[in-house]
């Protein structure tokens, strides 16, 4: 087979009747990569942790994104601050994983922060002419809550989180009961700490549909009666929904009695993920995020009222039904690799059934667009 030609790539449009998918070069191109930091990860809303494991003065959470590390706080008025993950000084990181601090104090040479993100000492800089300690303030990030869920977002001028997610909140209250009342109970990862072995966008390609779910999930398909199955999207997100769910299957058993009896799964754009699945009450909040070009963490917390571990549907969740998802991502992400492959059409629906790609190409827009609006004037 001849390699294809992408000076002949067809055309991503805004039907998906009729469009093609993003070209494989924008999957394997760290030039396209480059340009998603700017115009995606560094401008958009991200989810870093949840309010339960900031409930004390001092507390803080970290998160890598793309090239810059962050982290928010809660200060002593009781409000969530966020920043970058560097010192004034020399840019030595400040905070790592999550803890607990009275002050945020520098490992290199223990410049000390408030809470607030103020510097209040640093050793021995009296004798420099014109140095001011209100001027090495950390550089703060916009952050925002989501019924209990941490976003934080790198552009000082962008849109609230509730304005970019019209909806999301009512949506996460109807179908997910005490939502407010939950705790991260586990952190919790597909893959490990290697992650997933392809670019993010095909493991949020795999998420946002279940075409494939049929022929690559025996056990979620018989978990969901698959013939009910709902895809909609809503602006900048979109659900799946099972609302009709099977007691015998070879997932693992719930009862009726259980507060929870469908299936829902979450894509909050660019890189959110929010899943319930029948039982218990238990929400995994899931961040796809790029630790390079090919590999990619999937990785966030459960939320509940006490620990599932050892349980069998934590143990379903994340050792089956992820790793039947990793394999099929690592798998495309090697195809995308090969001469013989470019594009593929969407299967999509007029009557935007459960197993269509509509929310694939809905994402696929919002890819394309955000490199569009950002894209540099001078090419």
């Amino acid at each position: 087979m001849q390699p294809t030609n992408t000076s002949l790539e067809r055309p991503l449009s805004d039907d998906p009747l009729s469009s093609f998918t993003i070209p494989a070069h924008w999957y394997l191109d760290e030039g396209i990569y480059a340009q998603e930091k700017n115009a995606i990860f560094y401008r958009e809303w991200h989810y870093i942790g949840h309010v339960s494991t900031l409930s004390t003065p001092g507390d803080y959470v970290t998160m890598q994104l793309a090239d810059e590390n962050i982290f928010v706080i809660r200060d002593d008025d009781d409000q969530l601050r966020g920043f970058y993950n560097v010192c004034r000084h020399r840019a030595h990181q400040l905070v790592s994983g999550n803890g607990r601090v009275k002050d945020i104090v520098c490992p290199y040479h223990a410049w000390r922060y408030k809470k607030s993100g103020e510097l209040c000492f640093a050793r021995n800089t009296q004798d420099i002419s014109d140095f001011d300690q209100k001027d090495y303030s950390l550089h703060e990030i916009q952050v925002e809550t989501l019924c209990g869920m941490v976003f934080v977002n790198l552009d000082p001028n962008a849109k609230s989180l509730k304005s970019r997610t019209v909806g999301l909140e009512e949506d996460l209250r109807r179908w997910i009961p005490g939502v407010d009342d939950l705790k991260a109970v586990s952190h919790d990862a597909f893959g490990g700490d290697a992650g997933i072995q392809a670019n993010w966008k095909v493991v949020v390609d795999n998420y946002v549909e279940c075409y494939h779910c049929e022929k690559a999930h025996p056990a979620f398909s018989e978990l969901n009666c698959m013939q009910d199955y709902e895809l909609d999207t809503f602006g900048n997100w979109s659900r799946q929904l099972g609302p009709s769910t099977r007691i015998e299957n070879t997932a693992y058993q719930f009862s009726r009695k259980d507060p929870i009896q469908q299936s829902v799964f979450w894509y909050v754009w660019p890189t959110t993920t929010i899943n319930v699945i029948p039982g218990e009450a238990m929400v995994s909040v899931l961040s796809i995020q790029p630790t390079n070009l090919g590999t990619t963490s999937f990785a966030g917390d459960t939320l509940a009222h006490k620990s599932e571990r050892g349980s069998q549907r934590l143990d379903w969740l994340y050792n089956i039904l992820g790793a039947e998802d990793m394999a099929l991502c690592e798998s495309v992400q090697k195809g995308l690799n090969s001469r013989s492959y470019n594009q593929g059409p969407f299967v999509a629906d007029s009557d935007k059934s459960g197993i269509g790609e509509h929310a694939l190409h809905h994402f696929h827009c919002l890819v394309r667009d955000a490199l569009d609006q950002f894209r540099p004037t001078s090419e």
